[in-house]
């Protein structure tokens, strides 16, 4: 169902800028500038999201094949769609692919390194990179990522852990456009934004 209406939203079937502009946002050309921010936010996210799981997928295969795991082609593919699980989804394709050399190799320094490299490619990809990536463009802080892919994880389960990252942005984008909720986006914002935010409070503190 999330898959459905996000589909819908996105071909237009609701004229999601008219609904801004009349309820939320009521001046004409701040509703324009929020819809097309938006907008551009979640092409980012769709662009760095598909760029991350690809390498991930990558090395699996690679790392599969180097080390004569069955099927190396279908545990980058794998690798690739449990990618778009926010955060943990690399962990959960690290653990599956293990896993499975465990029941096919016999105990050994070849299996244990097999298990490392799998672990080294996740940690590279879905702990550092990501997150990095994430945050940067989206100017969402890392711990604010990772409460919101457990809030919407919770309500929606795999879905909503999938879409956390679009929902935050969204919600931040609404939240800057109000005096009274900048707060809320300055909580969510990584480190530069919020100290710029910060410098800014204090300066019109400092004229006052």
């Amino acid at each position: 169902m999330t898959v459905f209406f996000t589909v819908l939203w996105l071909s237009e079937s609701i004229n999601f800028q008219k609904i801004l502009q009349r309820t939320i946002v009521r001046r004409k050309h701040t509703s324009i500038k929020v819809f097309r921010r938006i907008e551009k936010e979640l092409i980012k996210f769709i662009i760095v999201k598909v760029l991350i799981s690809m390498g991930t997928g990558v090395f699996v295969t690679i790392a599969c094949v180097w080390f004569d795991v069955s099927f190396p082609v279908f545990w980058g593919l794998f690798a690739f769609l449990v990618n778009f699980i926010q955060m943990v989804g690399s962990f959960i394709a690290a653990g599956t692919v293990s896993l499975f050399a465990l029941a096919e190799m016999e105990p050994s320094g070849k299996l244990l390194l097999l298990i490392l490299v799998l672990i080294g490619i996740q940690v590279l990809f879905g702990g550092i990179l990501e997150p990095v990536f994430m945050g940067k463009s989206f100017s969402i802080n890392i711990i604010s990522i990772l409460v919101m892919l457990m809030f919407w994880g919770f309500i929606w389960g795999i879905p909503g852990m999938v879409m956390s990252i679009p929902i935050t942005v969204f919600l931040k984008i609404i939240f800057d456009q109000f005096a009274s909720t900048k707060v809320l986006s300055m909580m969510l914002s990584g480190p530069e934004k919020s100290n710029s935010h910060f410098f800014k409070a204090k300066r019109k503190l400092a004229d006052m």
